[in-house]
């Protein structure tokens, strides 16, 4: 698939973990040790017992000399870099050369007579299949499904791999040929929950529609509440607040009704944009719920290395002469 292990190196930094947190517990002796090394290095204070404060700061020379660079204080540097490394800071994962993506994209395509409008040229449905076609290029040879839907519904094209069978269908698909092309938002759930029903791993259903009705969100939310699946809306048609069309477009209450449909299946709604930006945000969703639900096959990027070009010139202090800590 297309971007597969791009995906896999994109992180978010509010992951950040370390993979192996029990070696933070080393710093506890390391700071001990570190305080016993300063005590021992710091004759004015052994002293302190024997002769008077003033005395003894009578007799020190150069008390403060170099205080700021010692080999007590790189040591702790030293161990405390080491620590981290030796803990794995993280916060990104890698997917698995191994990953295979067997998830199911369902495409349910709006074929109803509100979607012949065009308010979007040439029409939104004639838009709705270039942004398909687009949308499978992304994707690769992704298994996919395809159904229609109006006054009914039908299984246009059974889950395939084929994106040239698919593109073939959406050029042959119109209105004209639903028995009923009045609008019946409801009709579409039954035959994707179907194909999902054969799906083994949590998948994807996109609804490309410029409407629904309360009567869909809430068998939208009784059928998809015990399920991993997700539901993702693509309105089709001009924003009425956008000034394009508003005459045409879709009135704000449409929009609400698109966002709760998709909401009711645990997913969200893309508005259509006459650039590939809706494209590429609904591709994004997708992947988003595959590498989601893939989870625990992706393995933790150990970032902690790069600190090791950090101790390098720590490292190299300890040649010069006199350099030494005493143990």
């Amino acid at each position: 698939m297309n971007n597969l292990f791009d995906w896999g190196l994109v992180g978010d930094i509010s992951n950040f973990h370390f993979i192996r947190p029990w070696w933070l517990l080393a710093l506890i002796p390391l700071f001990a040790i570190q305080q016993l090394m300063v005590k021992q290095d710091d004759l004015a204070t052994q002293w302190q017992s024997v002769m008077s404060k003033n005395i003894i700061t009578h007799l020190t020379i150069n008390q403060k000399q170099g205080a700021w660079l010692t080999p007590i204080k790189l040591f702790f540097v030293f161990s405390l870099l080491s620590t981290l490394v030796m803990a794995g800071p993280t916060w990104k994962k890698q997917a698995s050369p191994f990953f295979e993506d067997n998830a199911e994209l369902i495409i349910a395509l709006d074929v109803s007579g509100s979607m012949s409008k065009t308010d979007i040229q040439p029409s939104r449905l004639e838009r709705a299949k270039q942004k398909i076609s687009q949308l499978t290029d992304l994707r690769g040879d992704a298994k996919t499904g395809l159904v229609v839907y109006g006054g009914s519904s039908h299984v246009a094209m059974p889950v395939t791999k084929d994106r040239e069978l698919i593109r073939y269908f959406l050029d042959v698909l119109d209105p004209s040929l639903l028995p009923d092309n009045q609008s019946k938002p409801v009709s579409v759930i039954e035959p994707v929950v179907g194909l999902l029903s054969k799906s083994k791993v949590s998948s994807t259903v996109l609804i490309v529609t410029d409407k629904t009705d309360q009567k869909a969100i809430e068998k939208m939310q009784q059928e998809f509440t015990s399920l991993e699946h997700q539901v993702l809306v693509w309105a089709m048609g001009e924003n009425a607040d956008s000034g394009r069309d508003g005459a045409q477009g879709l009135s704000a209450s449409q929009i609400q009704d698109l966002e709760a449909l998709a909401h009711a299946g645990h997913g969200s709604m893309t508005l259509f944009t006459h650039d590939s930006t809706d494209v590429e945000q609904v591709y994004q969703d997708i992947q988003s719920n595959l590498f989601a639900v893939n989870d625990k096959a992706q393995p933790w990027i150990d970032s902690g290395y790069p600190l090791l070009f950090l101790l390098l010139p720590i490292q190299l202090m300890w040649f010069r002469r006199g350099w030494t800590l005493q143990w």
